[in-house]
């Protein structure tokens, strides 16, 4: 509890520092010609060792030990994240109903969790999670708040009306994100909400994350999309780029941006 402690005063450049001198900072190499080609050269995101790291952390947010996870890692103070719940508020507030989520790689809730003391709230909120089969089979052994739900599939939420759908540091780790895209497009969702995702002027590169070791001993193939076809997909789309206030990381040099996407009004 020390070092977290620690952890949380320190400046942001001076654990950054910190970080790069102990190799505790994450990595990301490579030029690789095709998806393929990257994920033979890496463990992958479905690799045992980030479930098993992953449940250790989530078990201590259960037991109340921990507040939230991400990527694994277990944070024990609140972080609220009130960019987000200004928006979902705001969107809320519109329907004047409960508000339907769609948090598509949502791990074990860790967006839901992190944000709990707002998401509990059954009467506004809805959070649906799409994950991988092994994490939906694991989260059933356990008794969850009534408005967190989990599925391996996204076409068992598509009869929900959902509102918004949250794409939150998962589009890039996946080997067809256009495949899932679309597929809710055909429903007019009214809104995307693209968080914590790489981007970059040039073409689309897909390289290699290394995670460092005192997280997991782990490297996952790592899409890094060109920005101005990314936006220029939704718009084509009839999805306009609406101003947020989320705020953008610096990753090895790399971005990781935010957008936020409304359906156009006929």
């Amino acid at each position: 509890m020390i070092n977290f402690f620690l952890k949380s005063i320190l400046p942001k450049n001076i654990k950054k520092f910190i970080n790069k001198i102990l190799k505790r900072d994450i990595k990301i190499i490579g030029n690789y010609s095709s998806w393929l080609a990257a994920k033979n050269d890496s463990l992958g995101y479905d690799h045992k060792i980030i479930f098993n790291k992953s449940k250790e952390s989530f078990l201590k947010v259960i037991n109340g030990v921990a507040k939230y996870e991400r990527d694994s890692v277990p944070f024990y103070s609140d972080n609220v994240n009130y960019s987000l719940i200004k928006l979902l508020n705001s969107l809320q507030d519109k329907r004047k109903k409960t508000l339907n989520v769609l948090d598509f790689g949502g791990s074990f809730g860790s967006t839901y969790f992190q944000n709990l003391i707002f998401l509990k709230n059954q009467n506004k909120f809805n959070w649906f999670v799409v994950e991988q089969k092994h994490i939906v089979n694991y989260v059933k052994n356990f008794k969850l708040n009534k408005n967190l739900f989990f599925s391996p599939s996204i076409k068992n939420y598509l009869k929900k009306n959902i509102d918004i759908v949250l794409f939150s540091g998962v589009l890039q780790y996946l080997s067809n994100p256009l495949d899932h895209i679309n597929l809710l497009l055909k429903k007019k969702i009214k809104y995307f909400l693209i968080l914590r995702t790489p981007f970059q002027t040039n073409k689309e590169s897909i390289k290699v994350q290394v995670i460092p070791n005192h997280i997991y001993r782990a490297t996952l193939p790592i899409r890094i999309f060109n920005e101005n076809l990314f936006v220029k997909f939704f718009k084509e789309n009839n999805y306009s780029l609406k101003n947020n206030s989320f705020k953008s990381e610096i990753v090895d040099n790399i971005e990781f941006k935010n957008f936020l996407f409304k359906l156009k009004e006929k």
